[in-house]
């Protein structure tokens, strides 16, 4: 009896390899289906095997069924919680399913267990990165796209000025598309109220990534009928992702108004880390026939429930405005708090209020609120 027990498991042995090879055959060519089917079918004869179950959660989270292959991972990490490959997987996943906090809580784990893994430092600065820019996640070349994230967000803001200016009204429609390893897009409708006169206008722009390290955008803005705000304006920003979760940025913009041309080029430096973004930006400005002013911004963002996040920012320097119908140059002091809060069923309340003041010719306090929504 013993004797054809071990016949039994011997013969068994090479069976189960062949339906694991033949998954990986598979895989290879692109037929995710099929290699799904196989490997449900071996793991329905021998549930335990690991090797199997690894395989399929990837697998099914190459289809875009990352909530199948979380529960996967979830059986993996109790049976081996410090295993990195399975960790790797399911920040992977986390991250293809919109949820890049949490994707950066497992992979850290992961590096304490793996400090040398590539893998996993690379995609710890990919769900960083995605905390502010999820279109810079990536994705394997051989899977289906992750699902795309829309997002509709209605903001208004008021400014209150001192000096004898009328206060600043403002109402903006955003819409933004994304998606993990895909053209990013984005556009805006917007109307603005200062010195008695409303200007509108809209903007469009687009985000692309290179590789897995450079991310080219661009943008354009344009106002039909313009009193205040300027004719037109084009944007063209180049972004690399470096080690240690850092990016480096630049930027050249250039702003068309009736009676004058601003140049600017931005160089911006980022670095991610645990719930943490910090940045810095360097402004350098030419105002046609008015100066070259030179401006300052710092940045500092605490992340917390996946994309939720409060922020301060600073700005210093000299900086370019429009008084009345006059383009003029002069010393800035701006700090503003600004936040984001999910909510339940893709909707977020947005916030951001700050005060600034523009040299001697007038101070003013600002508060936006907005509501957004993903689908």
């Amino acid at each position: 009896m013993k004797r054809w027990l071990w016949l039994a498991l011997a013969l068994c042995a090479p069976l189960a390899q062949a339906d694991v090879a033949t998954a990986r055959r598979q895989v290879e060519a692109q037929q995710l289906g099929a290699a799904q089917a196989t490997l449900e079918a071996h793991l329905a004869r021998q549930p335990e095997d690991a090797e199997a179950q690894f395989l399929l959660a990837r697998v099914l989270a190459w289809q875009g069924r990352t909530q199948a292959a979380l529960a996967r991972y979830r059986q993996l990490l109790q049976r081996e919680p410090d295993n990195a490959d399975y960790l790797l997987g399911q920040g992977q996943a986390l991250l293809w399913v919109g949820r890049p906090r949490a994707a950066l809580e497992v992979l850290e784990r992961a590096a304490r267990r793996a400090p040398d893994y590539a893998e996993v430092q690379q995609l710890m600065q990919q769900a960083r990165a995605a905390l502010t820019s999820p279109a810079t996640t990536t994705a394997p070349a051989l899977a289906e796209p992750p699902r795309r994230r829309h997002e509709l967000e209605l903001s208004t803001r008021r400014d209150w000025l001192d000096s004898g200016y009328d206060d600043w009204r403002s109402q903006r429609l955003d819409y933004a598309s994304t998606q993990p390893e895909g053209l990013g897009w984005y556009a805006a409708l917007l109307r603005e109220q200062r010195f008695g006169e409303w200007d509108r206008g809209a903007e469009l722009g687009g985000v692309l990534p290179l590789d897995a390290n450079w991310t080219v955008q661009s943008e354009v803005g344009y106002q039909p009928s313009p009193h205040f705000l300027p004719q037109w304006h084009a944007d063209l920003r180049l972004q690399r992702r470096l080690p240690a979760g850092f990016l480096g940025a630049a930027s050249i913009r250039r702003t068309e108004y009736e009676t004058t041309r601003v140049d600017r080029l931005a160089l911006s430096g980022e670095r991610y880390w645990n719930a943490w973004r910090a940045s810095y930006t360097l402004n350098l400005t030419d105002v046609q026939n008015a100066g070259t002013p030179i401006g300052h911004d710092l940045a500092l963002d605490y992340y917390y429930d996946n994309l939720s996040y409060a922020g301060l920012r600073l700005t210093v320097g000299e900086e370019e405005a429009v008084e009345e119908q006059r383009l003029i140059t002069s010393d800035v002091r701006a700090i503003g708090l600004q936040g984001r809060h999910w909510l339940d069923g893709g909707w977020a309340l947005t916030w951001e209020f700050g005060q600034h003041r523009q040299g001697d010719y007038y101070q003013r306090r600002w508060l936006q609120l907005g509501l957004r929504h993903a689908f």
